[in-house]
C-alpha cells in the first residue's frame, strides 16, 4: 500500500511538472518575436504623447544620426524632471514650483553630449520636428511646452513646426475618433477635427503617397518584448505590439515610433489608442512600418508613464537608461534584413 502510495505521488508530481511547462511554453508562444523587417533607416521617426511625448525627446537627442523626424505631443523640454518625481509633477507638469527653463535643458543637453551620453546635438537639426500643445490642457501646463518649443527653436530652427490646438484637452488629437476634443479622459485620443498623425507626417514625411482609407489594411501584431529588456530593468511591458501594412512585408518601409501616454497603454486602454490615434490608416498611406512599445504599471509608476523622472534608472534621460537602450534595439531589429 505504501509502495503504492508513492508512485501514485510521483506520477502527480509529474503530471503537474508537465502542466507547468505547457503553461509555461503556451505563455511564451502567445508573445512571437519581433521581425527583421528591413525598413528603410532614412526613414525612422518618433512620434509620442505626454511620457511618451517626453521619452520621443530624450530618444531624439540620444541618437539624432539615426531619427530623422519626431512628434512630440504635449510634453517638456529635456531632463526636466531629473531632480525625480516632485519636479515632474509641479515643474514639469503643472508649475506651481516654476516653469521649466530651455536654457537650463539646453545646458545639461551638451554636458551629456559632452559626457558621451546623448548624440552630438547639432545633428539635430538634420532632423523635422514636430511639437503640439493643447490650450486647454490640465495636465502639461503652456509654459511646459513652450519651454520644449523654445529648445527646439535652438537644435532645429529651420525644421521646426509648432501647433496650437484651440479649446482642447489633453490627449491625442484626431478627425473624429475618441473623446470631445475638449474633455481629458481615457483613451486619451480627442475628436478635434485635426488629425495629429496625419499633420505630423504630413511635416516629417512629406505627402501620403496614396490616399488614405478609413479602415486599416494591415496586420495590428504583438511581439515580445522581453527579448529587448536590459537586465534586471522592470519597466516594459511583456507584450509590444507593431503594426505591418501588406506591402511592407516585403521589406523597404519606412518605420515610425509610437509611444503612449500614461494611462494609455494596451494594459489600461487595449488596442483603442493605436487603433483611434489615425497611425494605422497613415501607415496604410505612406508605406511605414509602425512599433508600438509598451510601459507597464508598477509600484513606483501607478499610471503606466514612460520614464522621464527617473523610477527606474538614474540614466533615464541617456544612452544607458534601460528603455532608451530597449526601444533602440527594437527599431534597429526592424532595421535588420531577415
Amino acid at each position: 500500500m505504501k509502495k503504492h502510495k508513492m508512485t501514485w505521488l510521483k506520477a502527480s508530481l509529474l503530471l503537474t511538472g508537465l502542466a507547468l511547462l505547457t503553461a509555461c511554453s503556451s505563455n511564451e508562444s502567445q508573445h512571437p518575436e519581433l521581425p527583421k523587417l528591413n525598413t528603410n533607416t532614412e526613414r525612422l521617426y518618433i512620434a509620442g504623447l505626454s511620457s511618451g511625448g517626453y521619452l520621443t525627446h530624450q530618444l531624439h537627442l540620444a541618437w539624432p544620426d539615426e531619427v530623422r523626424g519626431v512628434a512630440v505631443f504635449a510634453a517638456g523640454p529635456y531632463a526636466c524632471a531629473k531632480d525625480g518625481v516632485s519636479a515632474a509633477l509641479f515643474n514639469c507638469m503643472a508649475v506651481s514650483r516654476g516653469a521649466p527653463s530651455a536654457e537650463k535643458s539646453l545646458q545639461l543637453i551638451e554636458g551629456a553630449a559632452k559626457e558621451g551620453e546623448l548624440g552630438d546635438p547639432k545633428l539635430v537639426a538634420n532632423s523635422r520636428v514636430y511639437l503640439y500643445k493643447a490650450e486647454a490642457d490640465p495636465v502639461v501646463a503652456q509654459p511646459v511646452s513652450i519651454a520644449l518649443e523654445k529648445t527646439y527653436a535652438q537644435l532645429a530652427p529651420e525644421g521646426l513646426k509648432i501647433h496650437t490646438q484651440a479649446l482642447a484637452g489633453h490627449g491625442l488629437p484626431t478627425l473624429s475618433s475618441g473623446v470631445a476634443c475638449e474633455k481629458t479622459a481615457t483613451p486619451y485620443v480627442n475628436a478635434c477635427g485635426y488629425s495629429g498623425a496625419a499633420e505630423s507626417l504630413n511635416h516629417l514625411d512629406g505627402p501620403a503617397k496614396k490616399a488614405v482609407q478609413n479602415e486599416a489594411k494591415g496586420q495590428l501584431l504583438s511581439f515580445n518584448q522581453n527579448t529587448f529588456k536590459a537586465e534586471k530593468s522592470k519597466g516594459l511591458a511583456e507584450e509590444g505590439f507593431y503594426y505591418v501594412p501588406e506591402q511592407c512585408a516585403a521589406g523597404g518601409c519606412g518605420l515610425q515610433v509610437v509611444l503612449h501616454g500614461c494611462e494609455q497603454g494596451a494594459a489600461e486602454v487595449g488596442e483603442d489608442f493605436m487603433r483611434l490615434s489615425g497611425y494605422l490608416q497613415q501607415a496604410d498611406a505612406r508605406d511605414l512600418v509602425l512599433l508600438f512599445p509598451q510601459a507597464k504599471t508598477s509600484l513606483p509608476n501607478p499610471k503606466g508613464c514612460w520614464d522621464w523622472w527617473g523610477y527606474e534608472s538614474k540614466a533615464f534621460a541617456t544612452r544607458e537608461g534601460p528603455q532608451m537602450q530597449a526601444i533602440h534595439a527594437m527599431w534597429q531589429h526592424l532595421n535588420s534584413a531577415p
